[in-house]
């Protein structure tokens, strides 16, 4: 199971690359949290699918995707993106557009300590790999997703193990961050990363 439901403004189309001749298209997701931020989505599309332009408006159904990304020191960086054929996001019980919503299944792959914030809030980092049919060649796709959840979820996290079978839900969110890149001059630039912010988890026994 991958599926997210999400709703934002489609910006900066352009092309991202060719598989078997088929042009594919990349773009931002720009999403309004209930609380005013802004959280900047990757999309990934087949080029003939996309009926949209820029800034405008769209609701779709898609799913979470990774890529490995190789940086120039040499390592590799987990990327995430929403693939989407466009298809129609779904409607929720009071009859509005979700804004942004998923519910993944997989096993955890890898999972830190529980940490606390300088508040006291606990949060902990795992990473859970997500197999999923692609539809239109029933090819089977490995996605490594990074998650994160705070306060009693997390402590309830904090308690499983690598290989533990778990479903999740919660948002997709962009986070930029400072990356140092010369520690003696001080020198940094701000980078964004994507995760998997869940609010819900259930474990299969």
């Amino acid at each position: 199971m991958n599926k997210i439901n999400v709703k934002g403004l489609i910006r900066n189309i352009q092309p991202s690359h060719v598989i078997k001749d088929i042009e594919y298209n990349k773009a931002d997701l720009v999403v309004t949290r209930k609380d005013g931020k802004e959280d900047v989505l990757n999309l990934r599309f087949k080029k003939f699918s996309n009926p949209y332009k820029d800034n405008q408006e769209i609701s779709i159904l898609g799913n979470v995707r990774s890529y490995s990304k190789q940086l120039e020191n040499g390592k590799n960086k987990v990327e995430l993106y929403i693939f989407t054929y466009f298809d129609n996001g779904e409607l929720d019980e009071n009859d509005q557009e979700i804004l942004n919503e998923f519910i993944i299944d997989g096993r955890i792959c890898k999972i830190d300590e529980l940490r606390s914030t300088k508040d006291g809030k606990s949060n902990i980092h795992f990473v859970i790999a997500n197999n999923l049919i692609i539809e239109d060649s029933n090819q089977k796709l490995n996605s490594y997703l990074p998650c994160i959840a705070w306060g009693k979820l997390a402590k309830q996290i904090s308690q499983m193990h690598v290989n533990d079978k778990i479903t999740i839900s919660g948002e997709l969110h962009s986070r930029e961050y400072k990356k140092i890149i010369d520690p003696e001059t001080g020198e940094f630039e701000f980078r964004v990363a994507h995760e998997l912010v869940v609010n819900k988890c259930e474990q299969e026994l």
